[in-house]
């Protein structure tokens, strides 16, 4: 995480574009430290833009703000205030060494604004904005130790690696009002027919050897065989909206940032709550359970690497649902929602509801993940995506 921080701000002054300060600082991250895969970098870039933001907009008053904070002083521009604010967030999340390239980097970015724009006046606003927001998530509880104990008894062996995400059920979210407000109902029974139905489909489509799975399928699978995290963040600069003001760009990047971080601590309390198996501990023990039409397969192995955390419901599918459904209400009408894969493939979706379907197919065909649970991951996902659309950040009419 603060290694990832401190790229961000190391960049020189020519590595930076010209547009206003948010979308610099967004993509330099981008280009000097790729697109983050943990939750707790995504917190980070969140946190600096909701800050920027909170700073940009108490100067254009455009937006319902995040936190309260006080009046600037008369003339402090937005975009100086965004830059202080979103500089100083950053700063407060490295180590203490550290604080003087941030301050260097901040200089050299500061000395491209426009003249008198980068005043005490401005720069100390947005320090304090910073500062409000930064204590008050001094207790989210993004970065507690993982506590998980691998279920055995005594003496027997069971694997050695912890899953992940398993402090992130008792994390605070950024934007909805707990881990567990959208969390979906359990499983289906194993000894019905929704369940030995999606268990012989990813039997079959799923395997790392299926003889039904289309090459299309397969191509689509490894699309999204990359971590969730790092796909939808390396897609936010594609789908970014023109730049009005300081402001409305600090709101796109902190709402695509904050809902997925929110997304993941959903999910995770819903994995760890219900604690699904994996298709390949399923398909490998499908004599226990106590369904005559789920035949086990001791050799079976996925298309995509299973990861290491439970399977209930699909974090990819509810990543992308609320990452999609929150980017479509920022986009201009009838613009396609872009994607990127691996080696910088892309795709691109007339709606969210297109791309949510594609995530739920990959993750089947992938050997990952059941249809009922990448299903309810993407209602997951929708729910928390259009309760963010709806109450943060909102226009002032």
């Amino acid at each position: 995480m603060r290694r990832v921080a401190l790229l961000i701000l190391a960049a020189t002054a020519s590595a930076v574009c010209d547009a206003d300060v948010v979308s610099d600082l967004n993509e330099t991250a981008l280009k000097l430290a790729g697109p983050p895969a943990a939750v707790t970098t995504a917190n980070v870039l969140a946190l600096a833009n909701l800050a920027m933001f909170d700073a940009a907009n108490a100067v254009e008053k455009r937006f319902a703000p995040y936190r309260p904070v006080a009046t600037p002083p008369a003339g402090v521009q937005a975009e100086a205030a965004a830059l202080a604010a979103g500089c100083a967030t950053l700063a407060a999340l490295l180590l203490p060494e550290q604080k003087t390239a941030v301050a260097t980097a901040c200089d050299g970015m500061a000395a491209r604004l426009p003249a008198g724009a980068a005043g005490e006046d401005a720069r100390r606003f947005g320090e304090s904005v910073a500062a409000g927001l930064v204590a008050s998530r001094s207790d989210a509880g993004l970065t507690a130790a993982n506590r998980y104990r691998p279920f055995t008894t005594a003496g027997t062996y069971v694997p050695t690696t912890l899953p992940i995400g398993w402090e992130l059920q008792k994390a605070r979210p950024l934007m909805i009002p707990s881990a567990s407000q959208f969390r979906p109902g359990p499983p289906p029974p194993l000894t019905g027919e929704l369940w030995a139905r999606d268990y012989n489909e990813v039997k079959a489509v799923g395997s790392r050897t299926s003889a039904t799975r289309t090459p299309e399928q397969t191509a689509t699978a490894q699309f999204y065989a990359a971590p969730g995290f790092a796909q939808f963040v390396a897609s936010i600069a594609d789908n970014a909206p023109p730049s009005t003001s300081p402001a409305a760009s600090a709101r796109y990047y902190a709402l695509l940032y904050a809902v997925l971080v929110d997304t993941a601590i959903a999910q995770f309390d819903a994995k760890y709550t219900y604690n699904f198996w994996r298709p390949v501990t399923a398909i490998r023990n499908g004599e226990l359970d106590g369904n005559a039409a789920t035949e086990p397969d001791l050799a079976w192995t996925s298309l995509v690497e299973a990861p290491m955390h439970p399977e209930y419901p699909c974090a990819h599918c509810a990543t992308g649902t609320a990452y999609a459904t929150l980017l479509a209400s920022m986009v201009a009408p009838g613009r396609r929602l872009a994607i990127r894969g691996g080696s910088d493939a892309r795709r691109e979706f007339a709606t969210a509801p297109d791309l949510a379907a594609e995530i739920v197919n990959a993750r089947v065909y992938s050997g990952i993940h059941f249809r009922n649970s990448a299903e309810a991951g993407a209602a997951l996902g929708k729910q928390l995506g259009e309760y963010v659309v709806a109450t943060q950040l909102r226009p002032i009419r």
